[in-house]
């Protein structure tokens, strides 16, 4: 009982950390900018497809991984510059934008690479054994890689001149803007850091699961759940229901019904935002970055 439980909770860490690294995303640019971001999910879509091509031309992994990361921080600043920049004064035209471009980002990735299904080569295949206890290489891999692009990106939140703006930007806009900080520089920042950790879900995700132009359904609504779930607006609070909901769908799965699976999150969410109306973290008119 204790193996099964074990490998379960490392298991739904797992599954916690993929879903946290889309949300960060998400939910960094709703904190700065007030809007939701729709087409997070087709950044990783994008991103899977770029180390999928990289793994293909003999690149491998690794490279596959920043260059996802490079080419999706691209895409951002460009989407952030040319659409989103002429919406910031109104969050439901950026809302309307992000559905918009949903569609075009489908239909253009179905058309350019076929609607077949692909996979990629994980770079740790195999398992491996501790006592009675047997874990998926490329699982723990992931894990592993969850974590540390969760830590870097609080890093960067607290240590550097940007992360800095952006926090102080998420208290007080006006204020910050008052400070001498540079809204639009820092607005471009965002956009690039949330496409960035899109596009290193995408690599993630690709690793373990089939790569197809609509898979960025299944990432985009579990962000979304963990922006409500965690507050929003709240990084520590993504970050803490990431892991809390893929513990909840993997234990869920395992001891209840597997054919519930996406159903798991829904209930934590209705049955959190009974109690904590904000979110876990959440605190109304406040950002927490």
């Amino acid at each position: 009982m204790l193996v099964d439980v074990t490998q379960t909770v490392v298991d739904g860490l797992m599954v916690g950390g993929l879903y946290t690294t889309v949300a960060l995303g998400i939910t960094l640019v709703f904190g700065i900018t007030g809007i939701l971001n729709f087409a997070q999910g087709q950044l990783v879509m994008l991103g899977a497809y770029v180390a999928y091509f990289a793994a293909a031309n003999g690149l491998g992994f690794w490279a596959g991984l920043g260059l996802a990361m490079l080419a999706m921080g691209a895409l951002g600043l460009a989407l952030e510059r040319t659409l989103f920049r002429h919406t910031l004064g109104d969050p439901m035209a950026g809302l309307t934008v992000s559905l918009g471009l949903i569609m075009v980002i489908e239909n253009l990735s179905a058309a350019a690479f076929t609607p077949d299904s692909r996979t990629l080569d994980p770079p740790l295949p195999g398992s491996i054994h501790l006592g009675a206890l047997t874990f998926p290489s490329q699982r723990l891999l992931v894990l592993a890689l969850a974590v540390l692009l969760v830590t870097a990106f609080r890093l960067f939140l607290q240590r550097t001149r940007y992360g800095k703006a952006i926090r102080a930007m998420g208290q007080n806009r006006i204020g910050a803007a008052l400070a001498g900080i540079r809204i639009s520089d820092v607005t471009s920042a965002v956009f690039i850091a949330g496409s960035a950790l899109a596009g290193a879900a995408g690599v993630l995700y690709a690793s373990l699961f089939a790569i197809s132009p609509y898979m960025g359904a299944t990432p985009l609504m579990k962000g979304f759940i963990l922006t409500a779930l965690g507050g929003l607006g709240s990084v520590p609070g993504a970050i803490a229901a990431g892991f809390l909901l893929g513990l909840a769908e993997t234990f869920g799965s395992r001891y209840l019904s597997a054919s519930f699976r996406d159903g798991y999150g829904f209930m934590v969410l209705i049955v959190t935002l009974l109690f904590f109306p904000n979110g876990l973290w959440g605190r109304r008119g406040k950002v927490r970055v």
